[in-house]
C-alpha cells in the first residue's frame, strides 16, 4: 500500500509489500529500473484537469545513488560461460532481422535469470557485437513496454464506470499487458497523485481544488487492488495467498485470511428450504501448508537473488526477508491452533521453512539466490 512503500526510481524499496506478483515480478522489476531514475510530471496543483491522467515516467540518467551497485557490479561484471552461450543464441536466432531477435527475446525475458538481465540492461555499449546487439534490443523492448504500459493505464483510468474498468482490467490481464511495467507506471502515478495530496495546501482546500487530486488517488488505488486481484486469479494458489498476505497491514484481516486458507474446511450443505446441514469430517484447506510454504521459500530465493545481482541494497532485501519470515511465523500460530502445536503439520509446516530462514550453508540458494540453486 502507498501508506508502506518508498518507491525510489524503481529501486527495490519495501517492494515485497505491494508487488503484485511477488516471485514472479521481483526479478524482472529489479532489471526494469536498474538503470534508470524516473522523474514523474503530474497535474499542477492549481490547475485542475477535465479527466485524470498518467503521470509522464520520464527515463533519464542513471542514478549511482539510487543503484547503489557497489563496484559497478552489473555494468562491469564479466558474462558467465553460460550466459554468453545464452546472449549467442538469442543473436543467432535472431539474425539480421531485429524482429526476429525481438520476439527471441519476448519469449526468453521471462525465464531468463535476473542477473544476466541486470547485466544486459548496462551493456549497451559492450565491445561483443552479440552482446551489443542483444543488450539494445532488450532495452528497446522493454522501454517499448513501458510506453505501452501507460496507454494501458490511460485507457483504464477513462473508462468512466467500474464495469467497464472491471472488463478492460480483464481483457488487459488476458493479453498480457498487466506486466511489469504496468505495475511500475501505475505505481509511479500512485505516488505522484499521494504527493499532489498531501501538497495541497489549506487555502487550496477551502477552494475545494484538492478534490481532483484526491479522486485521482482513489481511482488509482482501486485500478490497483483490481489488478492484482486479476492477475492472482492466474498464479498458484500458495503464491496469490502470500502476495495478499503481504500487501494487507490489519493483523486481524491477515489472520481471517490464514484461517480461511490454511486451515481446514468445514463440509456443509445447504437444504432447499435454506437450512445448512454439517457433515461429519473436514475438508482440505484451501491452499495446502507445503504449497504456502514452498511460496514463501522461491519468494525469499528470487529476492536473495535480486540482491546478489546487484539491484537492491542488502538492508532493503533484509527487510523483505524480514517481512516473509513473520509471515511464516504468524501462519505458524493460526496452523497450531487449527490442528494442535504438537500436530505433523505444525512440524512439517517448520520443517519446511527451516532451510530458508536457517540457513546450513553460505552456498544456500537461500543466500546466494538462484545462481546458487543451479550450481
Amino acid at each position: 500500500t502507498p501508506a508502506t512503500y518508498m518507491y525510489h526510481s524503481f529501486n527495490m524499496i519495501s517492494v515485497i509489500r505491494t508487488s503484485c506478483l511477488v516471485a514472479t515480478f521481483l526479478a524482472q522489476e529489479a532489471a526494469m529500473g536498474a538503470a534508470f531514475t524516473i522523474r514523474t510530471i503530474g497535474p499542477s496543483q492549481r490547475q485542475k484537469p477535465a479527466k485524470p491522467s498518467p503521470a509522464t515516467a520520464i527515463l533519464v540518467a542513471p542514478s549511482s545513488t539510487m543503484l547503489r551497485m557497489a563496484d559497478d557490479s552489473a555494468a562491469n561484471s564479466m558474462f558467465s560461460e553460460q550466459e554468453q552461450k545464452l546472449i549467442e543464441d538469442l543473436y543467432a536466432k535472431g539474425g539480421e532481422d531485429s524482429g526476429d531477435l525481438k520476439k527471441a527475446l519476448e519469449e526468453t525475458i521471462p525465464t531468463m535469470p535476473p542477473t544476466l538481465l541486470v547485466k544486459l540492461r548496462q551493456a549497451g555499449n559492450d565491445a561483443n557485437e552479440a552482446i551489443q546487439t542483444v543488450a539494445n534490443q532488450l532495452n528497446q523492448l522493454l522501454d517499448a513496454q513501458l510506453e505501452e504500459a501507460k496507454d494501458t493505464l490511460q485507457d483504464l483510468l477513462e473508462a468512466g464506470e467500474i464495469r467497464k474498468l472491471d472488463s478492460l482490467i480483464g481483457k488487459a490481464a488476458k493479453t498480457g499487458k498487466l506486466n511489469v511495467p504496468f505495475f511500475n507506471v501505475l505505481n509511479v502515478n500512485i505516488q505522484d497523485a499521494a504527493a499532489t495530496v498531501a501538497a495541497t495546501s489549506k487555502e487550496d482546500e477551502e477552494e475545494k481544488e484538492g478534490e481532483g487530486a484526491a479522486s485521482r488517488l482513489q481511482i488509482l488505488q482501486h485500478v490497483y487492488t483490481r489488478c492484482q486481484e486479476e492477475m492472482e486469479k492466474s498464479i498458484p494458489p500458495g503464491l496469490a495467498l502470500l502476495n495478499r498476505l503481504l500487501r494487507q497491514e490489519q493483523e486481524a484481516i491477515r489472520k481471517n485470511l490464514y484461517e480461511h486458507y490454511l486451515t481446514p474446511q468445514s463440509n456443509k450443505i445447504t437444504t432447499p428450504d435454506g437450512k445448512e446441514v454439517e457433515l461429519k469430517g473436514q475438508g482440505a484447506p484451501l491452499v495446502s501448508l507445503e504449497e504456502f510454504a514452498s511460496a514463501i521459500a522461491k519468494t525469499v530465493e528470487q529476492i536473495r537473488t535480486v540482491e546478489n545481482a546487484g539491484a537492491t541494497d542488502r538492508a532493503s532485501a533484509a527487510t523483505m526477508v524480514e517481512s516473509c519470515r513473520q509471515v511464516a511465523k504468524e501462519a505458524r500460530i493460526v496452523i497450531g491452533e487449527s490442528y494442535g502445536i504438537e500436530s505433523s503439520q505444525v512440524a512439517e509446516f517448520q520443517e519446511g521453512l527451516q532451510p530458508v530462514f536457517r540457513p546450513s550453508s553460505a552456498d544456500s540458494p537461500y543466500i546466494k539466490g538462484e545462481m546458487a540453486a543451479q550450481s
